[in-house]
């Protein structure tokens, strides 16, 4: 799994690259964690435009990470997702938790207010 951040418009993009599963969602919690401790309001957009597969510890990670987000008074939205996340997204429930937008351009918009 490759992880790349960028920062546009006062917000932090990451981009994965490859399957979310055991083991490397550890990796991917502690690069987010890095971000937000920088001191300033989070906002970040994880893009997945590149990840065919999370596994259910992914999505506990994503989760986690979300809440400190939050208490942090940040955002965390999430884009390009594929169907097959997409849908686990819905079964989980996590769509109804989760801001997800089709585009990066729209989750970027989103932080435009």
């Amino acid at each position: 799994m490759k992880i790349k951040g960028t920062t546009k418009n006062g917000g932090q993009i990451i981009k994965i690259e490859g399957p979310i599963k055991a083991g490397n969602e550890f990796e991917l919690g502690q690069k987010i964690e890095e971000y937000i401790s920088k001191g300033d309001v989070p906002k970040f957009i994880i893009d997945l435009k590149k990840v065919p597969f999370i596994n259910s510890a992914g999505l506990g990670m994503f989760l986690n990470i979300y809440k400190h987000i939050d208490g942090l008074k940040g955002r965390m939205v999430f884009t390009n997702l594929n169907s097959d996340i997409e849908n686990l997204m819905e079964i989980t429930k996590l769509a109804s938790i989760f801001e997800i937008y089709k585009t990066l351009e729209e989750a970027l918009e989103s932080f435009e207010y």
